[in-house]
């Protein structure tokens, strides 16, 4: 019976967990900070627990991986995205020392300096995977993912060119 209500209370924890983790990153998206990462990590969390969440886990962690791989592509989005992290930093210390500011604390710094070493460390990463591939001569994880919508640009164009003659060939009247 113990093991049940463990399991239960383990259940409820990890989904509230989630679902809050899942909710800052929703808001990061559109508010300074990695959202797509915090988001990978919500459905991470609710992932351990229920099944729907683990291809969503999947896509959000890829999604994050591309857009940081994207920034480390280029040298002027590399500069922006460290400059950005450290910005994030030093605004983070700022509210955490400056009384005057609107919901100055160390939770509003805290979260901040939190939100510029989770960019930092996904940028240096980034930058690492692609020197790594540059060294050993294989294709950059950005040339991948550009090679890979490329791929699935010319799946979606060959799609429409089949239905256009199947629309041809009816006439434009649907089957049925």
């Amino acid at each position: 019976m113990l093991t049940q209500s463990a399991r239960l209370l383990r259940r409820i924890a990890l989904t509230v967990l989630g679902i809050v983790v899942l909710g800052v990153g929703i808001a990061m998206l559109v508010l300074p900070g990695p959202g797509f990462l915090v988001v990978a990590l919500g459905f991470f969390i609710l992932s351990l627990e229920y099944e729907w969440a683990r291809s969503r886990f999947e896509r959000a962690r890829r999604k994050a991986a591309d857009l940081a791989d994207q920034a480390a592509a280029n040298r002027f989005s590399s500069a922006f995205t460290i400059l950005f992290g450290l910005g994030m930093i030093a605004a983070g210390i700022a509210w955490i020392v400056v009384d005057s500011l609107p919901a100055s604390s160390p939770w509003t710094g805290g979260s901040l300096i939190f939100s510029g070493l989770v960019v930092l460390a996904t940028m240096i990463v980034s930058l690492w995977q692609a020197k790594q591939a540059r060294d050993a001569g294989l294709p950059t994880p950005a040339e991948l993912l550009e090679e890979r919508e490329q791929e699935e640009q010319a799946g979606a164009e060959s799609d429409e060119e089949t239905r256009e003659r199947a629309d041809e060939e009816t006439g434009g009247v649907p089957r049925g």
